[in-house]
């Protein structure tokens, strides 16, 4: 059964608000007490997360690519990776925040992996 892409968006703006809930939360120093905010776990929770992102943002976005210095990258991820650096530096600021370059690469790794299998899984199913 094939998705609607109206079903992505939907999907992708829904995942959106979770996903800025959570960091309002850690902006706020709310998630102190939560274990899986803290390493290892977190980095786990960066990979997870903004690789769903990735995934639910190509799918959004009509996967569609553009060109960035003669290389064909897709749009959604590419949006969703200046995103993600964005708010890596916010953290830099934050009291309640600190910015790790490891937090940044397991990001950066779950958008491009989630891609990827979001790539596999269409082609297996002939999309």
């Amino acid at each position: 059964m094939k998705l609607s892409k109206k079903f992505w968006i939907v999907a992708g703006f829904v995942y959106f608000l979770i996903l800025l809930s959570i960091m309002l939360l850690a902006d706020t120093g709310k998630l102190v007490n939560f274990p899986l905010a803290h390493p290892p776990y977190d980095k786990l929770g960066h990979f997870v997360l903004y690789g769903i992102a990735s995934f639910l943002c190509h799918r959004a976005t009509g996967k569609k690519k553009m060109n960035l210095f003669n290389y064909s990258i897709p749009f959604g991820p590419a949006i969703f990776t200046i995103f993600t650096a964005a708010e890596e530096m916010l953290q830099a600021i934050l009291p309640n925040r600190s910015a790790s370059i490891e937090d940044l690469l397991y990001s950066f790794c779950g958008i491009a992996v989630f891609y990827w299998i979001g790539e596999v899984w269409d082609r297996k199913k002939g999309n």
